[in-house]
């Protein structure tokens, strides 16, 4: 049996480790297709499922939001988002089909946009920070960018397990990675980042389990 953790920081390091180990082992995929398309298309898959399996009370989808505002715009552009975390109980999708909708801003809850590399942060906050302008007022901090492998770490602050509720408006949207580009390891704080962003989404208050 192994020997009890002396600190819970190694606690969750391993934990970070092993929840993004089907992530650092998409190198295996390297062995039979050699199309960097494919295992990110893996990787995004894998991102997806995650969230759906964490957010069970909502529906995931990729798509884009619509406003009623939109309407009195010539010409709007509604964005297209890669997950949008949406409540139908609040009003239904417009469309939906599969993986796909089109849904009412009153029913979104959050939205995640995935990158596989990033070349251009500033790009992504300017991405995140449209996005976040068509979720509902009480909810329009809960926009997070993920990038599956990157060179160095992207969140900024500190990572606890309620550390959305510490962000306002006013914040650069935050961005997290999932794998260290030149290690092929997995980011542990990182990691937990994402874990953290979805299970505050679910909303579950983790004050007296913050470890």
């Amino acid at each position: 049996m192994e020997a009890p953790y002396k600190s819970l920081e190694n606690f969750w390091k391993d934990y970070a480790e092993a929840f993004s180990h089907p992530l650092t082992s998409n190198s295996l995929l390297g062995k039979f297709v050699n199309n960097p398309n494919v295992t990110g298309a893996y990787a995004e898959s894998w991102l997806r499922s995650i969230t759906a399996s964490m957010l069970s009370q909502f529906r995931i989808s990729t798509g884009t939001i619509i406003r009623p505002s939109d309407r009195l715009r010539p010409n709007p552009s509604n964005p297209q988002c890669d997950l949008i975390v949406w409540d139908p109980s609040e009003l239904p999708a417009l469309f939906e089909s599969g993986d796909f909708a089109i849904v009412p801003n009153f029913s979104v809850r959050a939205i995640i946009e995935i990158k596989r590399t990033l070349s251009n942060i500033q790009y992504l906050k300017e991405q995140l920070d449209l996005r976040r302008k068509y979720l509902p007022v009480e909810f329009n901090s809960n926009v997070l960018g993920v990038v599956i492998s990157h060179g160095k770490s992207l969140f900024e602050g500190e990572v606890n397990a309620e550390w959305l509720k510490s962000r306002s408006k006013n914040d650069d949207p935050p961005i997290t990675r999932l794998l260290d580009n030149n290690t092929g390891e997995a980011d542990h704080s990182g990691v937990l980042a994402f874990i953290y962003f979805l299970s505050q989404i679910a909303g579950h208050g983790w004050a007296s389990k913050t470890p």
